[in-house]
């Protein structure tokens, strides 16, 4: 027999239990595949159909032997026919019914493992799988703690679900615990190597047998106790000596406790002065409302509380009452005692007990019960459901009436006596309805159900405290104290740490000092998880708080470690110069300073290599950097040094033993191979040109730049002033509003950088001699860099009003009136008469033949500002047949007359035109 049944003759029960093994394996039903040969159902299949059914869907190949002892077995008639149903039978039984072991579940027949392997055929000793056990059991409670089941950690390698992986993949993905070592790895391994797959691990088996050690660790359930329950919780210096009151104590306390109850919030009330003593009356109504029916209490329990708490006055103390009640398994003023553990009742201990019975009855309730349960097992009865049909009310209340327990008995065949039904109605019999609590009569029949458990209380232990031992001094005198900061500085560095985000938060009253494992925390999460027990030792008794020796000034390290970045005070000294960043970074931990610590013989034979290497690299055009990257799978820039030596041979660069031994040692550190530096110096890149610098250079050449003269620029003060308060007058702009934001701290003043900024805001225009002249009419006493906006800004205002003008009540501030720009030309008195000759001969033509002089205008005005250009103003008048009557030394004329500026272009005021000529020609107003 071939596959997962060996090859050797065996005995019919051998064989079937192999085969089976495999049916279990593939999760098949071995009688759907004889059917297929069995079209009328007899039961009886050939031999060679037999055959071919185990080989072609199980894969099993019997060999004669097997052959024969299954045929005899299975042909009964004798006429070489198999059986098959019988042999399914068998195949797919789980116990012997023939074999009447009065332990049944000693003779189940279960495969002998999963998947169809066996157990490693390497021999162990007795102490090897003694140690494989504790190992599993190590592992058990670790796996439960974290949730990690080992099933799933092993299935992204085993892609075909056959239960194996190999046995580097099984090394590989071992979730733990940490504390397994390689060796008890190793012994796993040993142990669930599978026998026909050399190199390949079962994991499967392996999850099974902790399954079943988590099996075997589990608490085995309780059923409901019916003695009274062990008091828990906190209790006063005198407790109640009576047991009837200690009684009454522990029912209302389950009751408060499990039901969530403020009990002084029923008596509060009747105490308006808060002196924690009330009325008999009160304290009887506000018991029975809080707790009556919750607790089953009786008229004459309450009395007994209500007499035990009596004072002298016939008042009752119920603030004590309440103490006990409020602190029912807890301990008061917890919160002021960190350090305490209250003891509170296990799991199930507060559920509800069954009612207590004599003897003679006990011992015939649980033979009914032992007749019930033999009943359900062999009926396999599922008995919850038919109870829980009938709870229907709000929530489940697990409690069913009387005669609806005894119909769901009646219709599960489950029939009793009348005094026997009687004796279960008590015995599970709720005491505050009446019900019955089916849950725990299922529970008390069936074995497979599980209403409720009680855990086991687990007394703690009294241990004594050990003496503390004294921690063995740690020797420090081998660390470079000086390195191991500048490792850390170099940390902070490279990745931009911030040093004060991992402690200030463990230092909320910012002392500057925490104690020593803080310090060592916040050195792991900056980074440092590996730090070695002498190097950290060695940090905590520099940085140790004088004042306090187990605590560490975090606050000195963070300067110094933050000293990379800037200085501490640097604000009290502008001028100290701060070192740069790149002072501060340090080569990794392995790496040769060459130049001090190399021999030089070394140099001499990493030159000439590296020379040669250089000429080949360049004559033979070669891109060396891609080839490393195939083994830098992470872009690391580090490949080891057997990649190194094989690149070299991939690219033809020949180096004997020696000079490759040399190059390693040159750029090899303890991460590994550095190929960026190598590569660096064997095809060595140009240097990148500074644009930045080209750029600023081009920049200072075309300012150097000749400006253009200025046109109509003001030469004075009084021409710039009225400039801008033209300007003013005319956009209503709001000066000040511009220059505020230049000065922050309202000092009045601001730089002249600034204000030339300002002005370009304001779009004043100004020519920079016209900047020129404000900047120094207006120029600060105090600082010549600062100008005095504030000043500037009040004569500029003045246009419209007068400052403070509240405080001169009788003067009359005269608002500045903009002049019109074209009246403000000035004409010699030869020019001022040509130009009144003209207008009136254009107005005489007008006049006579009632012309419109505006339309055309407009036409040539776009942007409706009343200006058009000298050639479109002599256009117009060509068009109106005007042009004939004015000669060209009249044209300059009437362009001096009316002109205006518009930008840096001089244009013609063409309405001033037409209206003087319309008031010389007499028309009404704007109407020709």
């Amino acid at each position: 027999m071939t596959a997962a049944v060996s090859h050797f003759p065996l005995g019919a029960i051998k064989i079937e239990d192999e085969i089976r093994t495999v049916a279990q394996t593939k999760r098949v039903r071995v009688s759907e595949f004889f059917k297929d040969f069995d079209r009328l159902r007899s039961g009886f299949i050939t031999a060679s159909q037999f055959k071919r059914c185990l080989d072609q869907n199980l894969g099993i190949k019997l060999t004669p032997q097997d052959e024969v002892m299954l045929l005899d077995k299975y042909d009964l008639k004798r006429e070489g026919l198999v059986n098959y149903r019988l042999f399914t039978d068998t195949i797919d039984q789980v116990f012997n019914p023939n074999d009447m072991s009065p332990t049944p579940q000693a003779r189940t027949t279960t495969p002998v493992e999963f998947l169809g392997t066996q157990r490693s055929l390497r021999p162990l000793s007795p102490r090897s799988l003694q140690r494989v056990r504790d190992i599993l059991e190590r592992m058990q409670p670790f796996y439960k703690y974290h949730g990690i089941n080992l099933r799933t950690c092993y299935e992204d390698f085993d892609r075909h679900h056959i239960g194996v992986v190999t046995e580097s993949q099984f090394y590989r993905s071992f979730p733990g615990p940490p504390d397994i070592t390689e060796e008890e790895k190793y012994l796993l391994a040993c142990r669930y190597a599978d026998p026909d797959k050399t190199g390949l691990c079962n994991y499967l088996n392996l999850h099974h047998d902790l399954e079943t050690i988590a099996e075997d660790l589990k608490d085995p359930g309780i059923s409901p106790p019916s003695d009274p329950l062990p008091a828990y919780g906190w209790w006063p210096a005198e407790p109640p000596a009576d047991p009837v009151i200690r009684e009454l104590f522990e029912k209302i306390r389950k009751a408060v406790y499990k039901n969530g109850i403020r009990t002084i919030e029923f008596f509060r009330d009747h105490d308006k002065l808060r002196s924690g003593i009330i009325t008999e009356n009160q304290f009887v109504c506000g018991l029975a409302l809080a707790v009556g029916k919750e607790a089953n209490l009786s008229r004459t329990e309450i009395q007994k509380l209500a007499d035990y708490y009596k004072t002298d006055d016939d008042r009752v103390r119920y603030r004590e009452f309440c103490d006990i009640m409020e602190n029912a398994y807890n301990v008061p003023d917890l919160e002021k005692k960190p350090t305490v553990d209250p003891i509170r009742p296990p799991r199930g201990a507060l559920t509800r007990s069954l009612n207590p019975l004599t003897q003679e009855e006990e011992d015939r309730v649980q033979q009914v019960l032992e007749e019930m349960r033999e009943t359900a097992r062999k009926r396999r009865l599922m008995m919850y459901p038919y109870f829980k049909d009938y709870d229907r009310g709000i929530a489940y209340t697990r409690n069913v009436t009387k005669s609806q327990f005894g119909r769901i008995l009646h219709f599960l065949s489950l029939n009793i006596n009348p005094p026997d039904f009687k004796l279960l109605c008590r015995k599970f019999e709720e005491p505050i309805s009446g019900d019955v609590n089916y849950p725990a009569f299922v529970q008390a029949v069936d074995k497979e159900f599980t209403g409720f458990t009680v855990d086991q209380e687990s007394p703690r232990p009294m241990v004594t405290p050990e003496p503390e031992m004294p921690s063995l001094p740690v020797d420090t005198s081998h660390v470079n104290l000086g390195e191991l900061i500048s490792r850390i500085r170099h940390h902070a560095v490279i990745n931009r740490i911030r040093v004060a985000e991992f402690f200030q938060d463990f230092d909320p009253l910012r002392s500057g000092s925490i104690s020593k494992p803080i310090f060592r925390r916040g050195l792991c999460l900056m980074g440092f998880p590996d730090l070695p027990n002498d190097h950290f030792a060695a940090l905590a008794d520099h940085y140790t708080d004088p004042k306090q020796p187990d605590k560490v000034v975090w606050t000195r390290f963070h300067d110094e470690i933050e000293s990379a970045f800037t200085q501490k005070g640097l604000e009290k000294t502008p001028t100290h110069m701060v070192p740069s960043t790149e002072v501060f970074q340090m080569a990794k931990p392995g790496t040769i300073h060459w130049e001090a610590q190399a021999p030089e013989d070394w140099k001499s034979v990493v030159d000439a290599a590296m020379h040669r290497m250089r000429e080949k690299a360049a004559q033979r055009r070669l891109l060396a950097k891609p080839v490393f990257q195939d083994f830098d799978r992470h872009n690391y820039g580090y490949v080891t040094r057997s990649q190194f030596r094989q690149c070299l041979t991939y690219l033809s660069l020949d180096a004997n033993e020696e000079e490759t031994a040399a190059i390693e040692a040159k750029f090899s550190d303890k991460t590994g191979f550095n190929y960026l530096r190598f590569l660096a110096e064997l095809q060595p890149a140009p240097a990148p040109e500074l644009m930045y610098e080209k750029r600023l250079t081009e920049l200072q050449l075309v300012n150097q730049q000749k400006q253009l003269p200025e046109i109509n620029a003001a030469a004075n003060l009084s021409g710039v002033m009225f400039k801008i308060k033209d300007k003013v007058a005319k956009e209503r702009t709001r000066v000040l509003e511009w220059m505020r934001d230049y000065d922050k701290l309202r000092t009045g003043r601001m730089l002249k950088n600034s204000f030339k900024r300002a002005l370009d805001l304001c779009k004043f225009e100004l020519k920079p001699s016209e900047v020129a002249i404000l900047e120094r009419e207006f120029q600060s006493p105090v600082d010549p860099d600062y100008v005095e906006y504030l000043r500037f800004s009040d004569e500029v205002e003045a246009i419209f009003t007068i400052k403070e003008l509240e405080k001169m009540p009788e003067v009359t501030p005269q608002q500045f009136k903009p002049p019109v720009e074209w009246q403000l030309n000035v004409l010699s008195g030869e020019n001022e008469a040509m130009v009144k000759s003209t207008m009136e001969r254009i107005a005489e033509k007008v006049k006579k033949h009632r012309m419109q002089l505006f339309p055309l205008f407009e036409d040539f005005d776009r942007v409706n500002n009343g200006t058009t250009s000298r050639s479109q103003f002599k256009r117009v008048l060509t068009e109106l047949e005007l042009g004939s009557l004015v000669n060209h030394r009249e044209y300059v004329s009437l362009f001096q007359k009316f002109m205006v500026r518009v930008g840096e272009r001089e244009d013609v005021n063409y309405i001033a035109f037409c209206e003087m000529v319309y008031a010389i020609a007499g028309f009404e107003w704007r109407k020709p």
